[in-house]
């Protein structure tokens, strides 16, 4: 909505052009929401994407008439029409002046990709950018932190400033653009990032960061092969306000002030200590998780110290149960992502799956009842 609040100028000079951005060490491509504007040779982005390419924060004051960038060393301000440019406080002259087109401020890409030692290049003939940067970024409820992919530096900053060094994660992420954040309170945060890279996006790398007082009070993180994402839930909501910590073997859950409140080894609820687990719903009472490898879900009753494997306790015709068993004996290739059981919902004590069946092709819900869960269940 500020953007409404720009005064339009038009410029005969200028045209514009769709265009993706390469990006990292494998070229990912992703396709720029707004044109680029081509100004006397030189490549203009709108303020909002420059900040996302190059891992930035932007800011728009509409009483100054200012934008302002902000990044690991890096505090710039500029002005629509101005010839100049303030990078960390000192006069910089740019060749090519931000414009407002269409209520939005085009500025100079590759003068603010040097500022923070960035290279770009621009191809005329495949309209595309390709675009060095270092830090993954993410900002929620007035604070932002980066993370250095490549030596796993740690920034924080609360409001409008220049970030400050608070650690070094031991996690290291390729492409990653966004980090997920969530201000718990005035001096608690938790940090998520999750990135798939190579062939087909088979390599997963997925993290978790506790953050207190400017300080990382706790790290976790994992990496796995596969199509299959990671379906770990992190919602704060379904978490009942906790945070979740894996590693894929082991889960823990903190409250805001980083206190660990449960601790599982998810291998000893199993009986298998080399398979990878995400948790894809959590209550008081229970836990599902999913065994990576196989894609097979998992009940666990928290309070009952009970597991079964859903595919053995749901009603499934038998022809169904043996085909879920034998694709999951087939390391080689994954199951078909629609032929895996999915949990759907609770009503009362009742728990609903859903399951296509390989042999009708219709999704059929199935019913089970929490009571029964027996301690010799499969």
């Amino acid at each position: 909505m500020l953007w409404l609040l720009l005064p339009s100028t038009s410029h005969a000079a200028t045209s514009f052009v769709k265009a993706n951005v390469e990006y990292g060490q494998f070229k990912s491509l992703f396709t720029l929401e707004d044109p680029v504007m081509m100004k006397e040779g030189r490549v203009l982005l709108p303020l909002r994407e420059v900040g996302d390419i190059l891992g930035l924060k932007v800011h728009w004051n509409q009483t100054q008439q200012r934008a302002s960038l902000y990044g690991v060393n890096l505090e710039m301000t500029l002005q629509p029409g101005s010839d100049a440019a303030y990078v960390n406080k000192e006069k910089k002259k740019l060749q090519t002046s931000a414009e407002v087109i269409n209520g939005k401020l085009y500025i100079p890409l590759r003068f603010v990709a040097e500022a923070v030692n960035e290279e770009v290049k621009w191809d005329s003939h495949t309209k595309t950018l390709s675009v060095g940067s270092t830090y993954a970024v993410g900002t929620d409820k007035g604070i932002t932190f980066w993370l250095n992919r490549k030596n796993g530096e740690f920034y924080q900053a609360i409001g409008n400033k220049v970030p400050s060094f608070i650690g070094i994660l031991d996690i290291r992420v390729e492409e990653l653009r966004h980090l997920q954040v969530d201000r718990l309170s005035d001096h608690s945060s938790y940090v998520r990032l999750y990135e798939a890279v190579g062939m087909s996006a088979l390599g997963k790398r997925s993290g978790q960061v506790f953050v207190k007082n400017g300080q990382i009070i706790k790290e976790a993180h994992f990496g796995f092969m596969g199509y299959y994402p990671d379906t770990n839930v992190y919602n704060l909501y379904d978490l009942q306000g906790k945070v979740l910590f894996t590693d894929g073997k082991h889960a823990e859950f903190l409250n805001h002030e980083g206190e660990v409140v449960a601790s599982y080894n998810l291998g000893d609820l199993t009986g298998k200590e080399d398979e990878v687990y995400m948790i894809e719903y959590v209550t008081n009472y229970y836990m599902i998780l999913r065994e990576y490898g196989t894609q097979h879900l998992i009940l666990y009753h928290r309070m009952r110290e009970i597991t079964a494997y859903v595919h053995e306790i749901l009603p499934l015709p038998p022809a169904e149960k043996q085909f879920l068993e034998e694709v999951a004996l087939d390391r080689n290739n994954e199951p078909d992502r629609e032929l895996i059981i999915r949990f759907n919902k609770q009503e009362e004590n009742t728990l609903l799956f859903l399951y296509k069946s390989k042999t009708t092709g219709q999704v059929d819900l199935y019913h089970f009842n929490l009571k029964d869960l027996k301690n010799d269940s499969p």
